[in-house]
């Protein structure tokens, strides 16, 4: 690194980062969320040497805070919790709470604006919504206690894998922070005090990723944070060109859509940097993150702000989620709407401290006509073995089967028919085809969805 870049890090490291925080702290919109994220930093630090045991026992205390809140707080859970004759005020332990009924994402589109909290003020709550990866979005409402420990936890996240805040960093990203509606004199501020640069990840193209690599062996970022598949292109160019990367100096961080097996081979290949994986949504954002991916892909949950539990005890399960920290909404039990491989002995009502594997949307699961289904997560293993650079398998309504592949140059009519084969033979009795396309389109929120199941959406709403 230039003795320029040097200065121009430690710019951003020990002077603009702090001054903006000083400047939130003054701020009467923002000094509450700063607060917050103040106590979130401690508390975490105090509590690191913390086991299981003396974790569990905050844990219980935050949640019986958490649903007395929620029922003094707001008509939605004093309703819902009186119709079954719950007592929120009883000294009430884990498996009690497994009882509590779940919260799905209708009930928050349909009764969003019951589970607002009266005591938090309007003007110092802020709106939000997800992308709608799943049909409808679903608008959320945090409070300044939520925003405050959320970016704590995402701050205490990069600071223990060593790329905390102000260090040289690119984002590789999409959707609504899309930079180039991103030009007004404030963004660049931010951009600039935080010491980050955007690379637009919708609209990518040979002639560009080339563009980007040029300006990323220019800078050298410590750190690139990216959509998961426009990170596997980028290295999938790099290794096509026999380019050898000086970048980023320290790792990588993927999220906003599943990191699948094939993309983590390509970039480790390509850059030789550890790639950590965060999970999480608009909904409840950073929930658990890969710590240490060299030695193990197990994602750390955040206990202090997510209650993360399963809703059955079979190992690949629905998640849910209790938000430990929310103010101005209370989400309780909340089912996400992904599927994970939860550690042996993990059951509903009680805290997964870690998460084995992130398996994808609810949604993604293929049915069979006889009830049961097949995990969407199959599928990348299914074709890690053959030259396809991506896919789309969609499931109709009447359970047929269509496979839309993205070949690579060496992709065959042998490999056509092994694929076949595969298919059929692991989902037995669905009519299946094959079909060679240049693209695969992405969602609303410019997402890879790998798998749809429409079959799988009908299931879900009618349950």
């Amino acid at each position: 690194m230039t003795l320029a870049g040097k200065i121009r890090d430690g710019l951003s490291l020990r002077v603009l980062t702090p001054l903006a925080r000083i400047q939130r702290s003054v701020r009467p919109a923002t000094s509450p969320i700063l607060r917050a994220y103040w106590q979130g930093l401690r508390f975490r630090r105090q509590t690191q040497r913390w086991d299981n045991i003396r974790r569990e026992r905050w844990i219980l205390e935050r949640l019986r805070h958490c649903v007395r809140y929620a029922y003094r707080e707001t008509s939605f859970y004093r309703e819902k919790y009186d119709h079954i004759g719950f007592d929120p005020f009883s000294d009430f332990d884990f498996d009690d709470f497994a009882q509590l009924p779940l919260l799905t994402r209708e009930e928050v589109q349909a009764h969003g604006e019951n589970m607002l909290a009266r005591s938090v003020p309007v003007n110092q709550v802020k709106k939000d919504a997800t992308g709608g990866s799943t049909g409808k979005p679903m608008e959320v409402w945090l409070g300044p206690n939520e925003q405050g420990w959320s970016a704590s936890s995402k701050d205490c996240f990069r600071r223990q894998i060593g790329v905390p805040e102000g260090v040289r960093t690119g984002l590789l990203w999409g959707h609504h922070l899309d930079p180039k509606a991103s030009e007004s004199l404030r963004d660049r501020w931010t951009a600039f005090s935080s010491n980050t640069y955007w690379f637009d990840s919708m609209r990518l193209s040979p002639h560009l990723l080339e563009s980007y690599h040029q300006m990323f062996q220019r800078w050298r970022p410590s750190c690139i944070i990216a959509y998961a598949s426009a990170l596997g292109y980028l290295a999938e160019h790099v290794l096509s060109r026999n380019h050898q990367p000086n970048y980023p100096t320290r790792c990588f961080i993927t999220g906003a859509e599943k990191l699948w097996s094939r993309h983590r081979q390509l970039i480790e290949k390509a850059f030789h940097r550890p790639v950590h994986e965060i999970y999480g949504a608009r909904d409840a954002p950073y929930i658990a993150m890969q710590l240490e991916p060299m030695r193990t892909l197990d994602f750390t949950v955040d206990w202090t702000s997510s209650f993360v539990e399963p809703e059955t005890q079979v190992g690949e399960s629905a998640i849910l989620i209790t938000k430990l920290q929310a103010d101005a909404m209370p989400m309780i039990r909340y089912r996400i709407g992904d599927l994970a491989r939860f550690p042996s002995g993990s059951e509903p009502g009680h805290p997964a401290f870690t998460i084995e594997e992130i398996l994808g949307r609810t949604t993604d699961r293929l049915w069979l006509p006889d009830g049961r289904w097949i995990s969407g997560i199959q599928i990348p293993h299914l074709l890690k073995d053959f030259p396809v650079r991506e896919f789309l398998l969609l499931q109709r309504q009447d359970y047929s089967i269509e496979l839309q592949l993205v070949p690579q140059k060496n992709f065959d009519e042998d490999c056509r028919l092994s694929i076949s084969e595969t298919l059929k033979a692991n989902l037995p009795g669905l009519p299946t085809s094959i079909r060679l396309t240049d693209s695969i389109s992405r969602n609303t929120a410019n997402k890879w969805r790998p798998v749809i199941c429409e079959v799988a959406q009908l299931s879900e709403s009618t349950r």
